[in-house]
């Protein structure tokens, strides 16, 4: 379970990453749509975090 917490993190950082942080990210998602890749942003650190935390956890 944790490891796929960390794996769908790391693919929702990464593409909210693109979608924020490059141009062509930024052309794909204009004006309203940018909430799209923030979102994802957050819900991949989200994501993330707490798969790191019941990976350390369980040991």
């Amino acid at each position: 379970m944790s490891k796929a917490l960390l794996i769908l993190g790391a693919i929702a950082l990464a593409f909210g990453w693109w979608g924020v942080y490059t141009v062509s990210g930024r052309h794909r998602f204009d004006e309203m749509d940018g909430i799209i890749p923030l979102a994802a942003l957050a819900l991949g650190g989200l994501l993330f975090v707490i798969g790191l935390a019941l990976l350390f956890w369980r040991r």
